[in-house]
């Protein structure tokens, strides 16, 4: 689930480095694009925001737009993909427990969706009634998974255990979702970040890692 991290609106184009000129004008284009769809879906609605919308927020014609993307969806897909999960793992202590990385993790994506709680809301909504944008969001948690399995697996250290790994970051995932969207459903109502705190608190047990004495980490 998202500049709110999992599922809100990209904040606004990133900066481009490591790219010869031609790249970084076609990266700031592509970003510009991103950005503009995400306020617009936030402000007007998928369905009432139209290609021609988006490359006119973004100063650009309908058809770079689709040299870029080729179809409304596949903006969507890139909106999911703008903040990824894993820095957020990266930028943990080294040497913390997984199941505690992956719990901060998850409170920073929550209360940034929190602070931005309309424009949240906003693609919680497109995720939870079109079916064609569920669809993209499965892709893209998929995606997620992966990156955050490989982080998990290398903070449980030796010998791997990529079932382990994979299983912890699933989880940790599929809470983050069941939270927002239930959240959403509610109107943004319910108290976000307590009702994580009991959520994580029951899937403590399952993510705790037991060390080679014996003791368990959460």
């Amino acid at each position: 689930m998202a500049s709110p991290a999992h599922v809100s609106v990209p904040a606004g184009p990133a900066p481009v480095v490591g790219l010869g000129l031609r790249e970084r004008k076609k990266a700031r284009t592509r970003e510009t694009l991103v950005h503009a769809a995400g306020r617009l879906f936030a402000e007007r609605g998928y369905e009432a925001t139209t290609v021609e919308d988006i490359a006119a927020a973004a100063d650009v014609s309908p058809r770079t737009f689709f040299r870029y993307f080729p179809a409304k969806d596949d903006v969507v897909s890139a909106i999911f993909r703008s903040a990824g999960l894993g820095p957020l793992v990266d930028a943990r202590p080294p040497a913390e427990p997984a199941a505690r990385s992956l719990r901060a993790m998850a409170f920073l994506v929550l209360r940034a969706c929190a602070d931005n709680r309309e424009k949240s809301l906003a693609v919680l909504h497109m995720i939870a009634t079109r079916p064609e944008l569920r669809a993209r969001f499965a892709e893209v948690q998929q995606e997620r998974i992966d990156e955050l399995a490989g982080q998990v697996a290398r903070r449980l250290g030796a010998p791997p255990d990529p079932l382990r790994a994979r299983l912890m970051a699933s989880w940790t995932l599929a809470t983050l979702d069941v939270l927002l969207l239930d959240w959403a459903a509610g109107g943004g109502g319910p108290d976000l970040l307590a009702r994580a705190e009991a959520a994580f608190d029951q899937l403590a047990p399952a993510l705790a890692e037991t060390t080679t004495d014996g003791r368990v980490n959460l």
